[in-house]
């Protein structure tokens, strides 16, 4: 029988005696192990304001983990911790908007928490807004401003946004056609493992719309040794101070 440390005995006493962080602590600690007590827990720290504990109670019963689903408290859940600023929580609650779960469908309240999270760093709340303003669903229809939203999330390295943004740029969508970069992104989503970005990046060597890159490490390599200070790395490493959140991505 594993020893149990002391740190891990005064979290579990704090927790009993009310502390959320505590009783969060102590859920994320159990969740391995015994999820139906992880989830007390998490409802208990829940309860007492823990955005955290907020967030992936709502999480798990929108999905049905642990707990039979149930989209309406998932809802009440992710409204919590979304109005606490939680962004993966406001990018969830739009994503349930948009497709009525748990309250009747939305997609111009969803396009708003879908913003707000977007704006705060969220890769994947990038994307979804893109698709909105792409379809003009809850929004009006603007490609221009759905193609910047798809290159912040893949330059993120969001394997959704580089696959869509590649789309764009293979076809013209929103800027101007440019197979040559679309290319690119194919190959950034395909070495993430989107097997419709390799298949499509197939296609456009394939038809001769775009050469093949050269290997990118073996060009850094010789532009290095060349003193080109103005190698970049393929794609580029996000801009500095951009959060990084990591979310369900739907997508």
């Amino acid at each position: 029988m594993p020893k149990i440390g002391a740190s891990a005995i005064w979290t579990r006493v704090r927790a009993r005696m009310g502390d959320p962080a505590a009783q969060h602590a102590l859920a994320d600690s159990l969740r391995p192990l015994d999820l139906a007590a992880a989830i007390a827990w998490y409802r208990k720290a829940a309860r007492g304001g823990h955005v955290g504990a907020q967030a992936m109670l709502a999480f798990l019963l929108a999905n049905g983990v642990g707990v039979p689903a149930n989209p309406r408290a998932a809802v009440a859940w992710y409204r919590r911790a979304a109005a606490q600023g939680d962004v993966g929580a406001q990018n969830n609650l739009g994503y349930m908007l948009e497709q009525g779960a748990g309250l009747p469908r939305d997609p111009a309240r969803a396009a708003g928490w879908y913003r707000l999270a977007a704006l705060q760093g969220s890769a994947t709340a990038q994307v979804n807004v893109a698709l909105l303003l792409l379809d003009g669903r809850g929004v009006a229809r603007d490609e221009v401003q759905a193609v910047a939203w798809l290159r912040r999330a893949a330059v993120q390295g969001n394997m959704a946004g580089q696959f869509r943004l590649a789309l764009c740029l293979s076809q013209g969508v929103g800027v101007p056609r440019d197979p040559v970069e679309a290319a690119r992104w194919f190959e950034a989503a395909a070495r993430q493992g989107d097997r419709e970005a390799a298949e499509a990046l197939h296609a456009l060597r394939a038809a001769g719309a775009a050469q093949k890159p050269a290997d990118p490490q073996a060009t850094l390599s010789d532009s290095a040794q060349d003193g080109d200070e103005t190698a970049e790395e393929w794609p580029p490493p996000p801009a500095p101070g951009t959060a990084v959140w990591v979310e369900n991505d739907r997508r």
